[in-house]
């Protein structure tokens, strides 16, 4: 068992590092212009899709990548997503780890694709499965991209008030 784990780790970071090698190619010869405004450097970094190490069932379907795009939760939705993670944070500034997961799982949800169930449209999967069915590999790193949004908003949030 410990071999596949193995054979599998270094396949993956193999992986890795190949599509990191594709998207050099694909910039060579074509200058990118840097993101200068906090917004919208915001959007890009906090949008995307988690492909998952151990996909779930849900809706008898398998999940095996989740979309998130942490700028189109409202304000509302997200205080839910963190007072709703049950935990007492000492610190304003610091989110822990069960309001980060409960952040994504909010995301997570408002992205999530439309199903027909017979005559029923819902989302394949909501905020209670991210956080029961998400595995511990996919949830450190949904734990990292909700910590990233948190901590990116409140740099760019800075550069708008003015001490007058």
């Amino acid at each position: 068992m410990g071999e596949a784990i193995e054979k599998k780790t270094a396949m993956l970071l193999d992986e890795q590092d190949e599509e990191q090698d594709e998207a050099l190619d694909e910039t060579e010869g074509k200058p990118e212009e840097p993101i200068t405004d906090p917004g919208e450097l915001l959007r890009k970094l906090c949008k995307g899709t988690l492909k998952l190490m151990f996909p779930f069932r849900a809706h008898g379907q398998d999940v095996e990548e989740i979309g998130y795009d942490f700028c189109e939760l409202t304000g509302a939705e997200m205080i839910e997503a963190l007072d709703g993670a049950n935990v007492s944070a000492n610190n304003i500034f610091v989110m822990t780890n069960a309001q980060a997961l409960a952040l994504f799982a909010a995301t997570a949800q408002k992205c999530a694709p439309m199903i027909e169930d017979g005559s029923m449209r819902s989302k394949l999967f909501d905020a209670k499965d991210i956080k029961k069915r998400l595995s511990a590999v996919d949830s450190v790193k949904a734990i990292q991209l909700a910590k990233l949004f948190y901590n990116a908003s409140g740099q760019t949030g800075n550069r708008n008030i003015s001490k007058s």
